[in-house]
């Protein structure tokens, strides 16, 4: 029987977990349980823990255990310092609480959107690449530099906190206490926003199918855009204007062969790539520099799980 490894995606909205051979491209198993976090910490820390146990218990040949965590991490990479957008989410042992579940299994931890390029990398479309940059578009934006895939972590480890650009000096307040960062207007808590800011602004109603403005969230910004409804357009350029700006802000610091994007905003890619890459060819053309590809994922929804589970090989030493 072929070895497995279990890959682990603590995030803000779900935890996801899943089971793959070592030489497998799909999962034997996945799982996906809803975070809850104004449910609190403890309630969250148990379903990591009882499914955890659980996936062991059902595959018994687990070599290695990759996670993902939707925040910072020390430089050790064993404890979670912190979750932008889930507050009570602090310094947290999380690879001795998992290790303690499997002794003598190599467990090894990143922050989510590193794990998530490592992802790209293994398994998608920075595959091949010398230097490729990746950025989680989700309920946060985070990223990676990818330098022959492997992520690069800078002094503090905070190398790639792409969504923690400033991209609009006095703009809306981030979770991270500045304000105008990415994150703060290109994310899917973000978009929402904005457009419930729009519609109690208007009192237009962006979606038909639901009661109340508090509702909308970024999926049904961008159907409502889809639809062609004018409120909602007007949010998705805007989205995509600062998503552009940083874009060519990150391309034109690192000169990358390949940009992708992933995470849940990224299921709208349609929507909202084709005007952000105008906004970087402009920036870019102006000076004569050449655009890179930039692509949606083709693993966006599972890149972070299958970026775990690059990191449970890594962690046994299979490169």
């Amino acid at each position: 029987m072929s070895s497995h490894y279990l890959g682990i995606d603590v995030g803000n909205t779900k935890l996801a977990f899943g089971m793959a051979k070592a030489d497998g491209m799909s999962f034997c198993e996945k799982r996906v349980v809803p975070t809850e976090p104004h449910l609190g910490v403890e309630q969250a820390l148990q379903k990591i823990l009882d499914n955890t146990k659980d996936l062991l218990a059902t595959v018994p040949d687990v070599q290695g255990i990759g996670i993902a965590f939707g925040g910072f991490v020390d430089a050790s990479r064993t404890i979670g310092l912190a979750s932008p957008n889930f507050p009570g989410l602090k310094n947290v042992a999380l690879v001795d609480m998992i290790q303690e579940l499997a002794p003598g299994v190599p467990v090894r931890m990143d922050n989510d959107a590193n794990v998530a390029g490592i992802g790209e990398a293994v398994y998608g479309k920075a595959r091949g690449y010398h230097m490729a940059i990746y950025l989680t578009v989700s309920t946060g934006i985070g990223g990676a530099v990818l330098v022959d895939g492997k992520p690069l972590a800078g002094s503090q480890g905070l190398a790639g906190e792409f969504g923690h650009m400033i991209v609009k000096p006095g703009g809306p307040r981030c979770t991270c206490g500045s304000q105008g960062c990415l994150e703060s207007i290109a994310s899917g808590t973000s978009i929402a926003r904005i457009a419930r800011e729009r519609g109690m602004q208007t009192s237009t109603r962006i979606h038909s199918p639901f009661s109340g403005v508090e509702e909308i969230n970024a999926r049904i910004v961008f159907e409502a855009a889809d639809r062609g409804d004018r409120l909602a357009k007007d949010v998705v350029e805007e989205v995509a204007y600062y998503l552009g700006i940083g874009l060519a802000n990150v391309i034109s610091a690192f000169d990358p062969d390949i940009v992708i994007l992933g995470g849940g905003v990224m299921n709208s890619a349609e929507l909202l790539l084709p005007p952000a890459i105008r906004v970087v060819e402009k920036h870019l053309g102006a000076r004569g520099a050449q655009v890179p590809p930039i692509e949606a994922s083709s693993i966006h929804d599972d890149v972070a799980l299958w970026g775990a589970m690059a990191l449970a090989r890594f962690a046994v030493g299979e490169e």
